[in-house]
């Protein structure tokens, strides 16, 4: 399988496979790495250049805040409000995370709906 380089720090970089991530979060100017287990991992660049390096893996930007592994979504549902949707993330992660009205139309094509 392929990896990808994540920029840890100015000076380091650390090789993961992009089918374990399951979502990648916005954090000010740099971006959080969430795979299989708790412990994330911090990329010093920002949410836009991580999703570029990952895009060709499946990893979707649902959010100005979140991408997803499309491969990792569980489910794609209304919220409670009945007006926006969500993604559900598969286990062990069982993240739920919001997606924009903007991001909808191209994560649906994505996924074939």
């Amino acid at each position: 399988m392929d990896r990808v380089l994540l920029h840890v720090a100015r000076t380091r970089r650390l090789t993961v496979e992009p089918d374990d991530i399951y979502y990648v979060e916005a954090a000010g100017g740099e971006t959080v790495v969430r795979k299989r287990r708790r412990k994330t991992i911090r990329d010093i660049r920002p949410l836009g250049e991580v999703v570029a390096v990952l895009a060709p893996y499946h990893v979707y930007r649902i959010h100005d805040k979140w991408a997803v592994n499309l491969r990792r979504v569980r489910e794609i549902r209304l919220q409670r409000d009945g007006r926006d949707w969500e993604v559900a993330m598969q286990p062990p992660v069982h993240r739920v995370l919001p997606v924009s009205r903007a991001r909808l139309p191209g994560l649906m094509r994505r996924l074939g709906g």
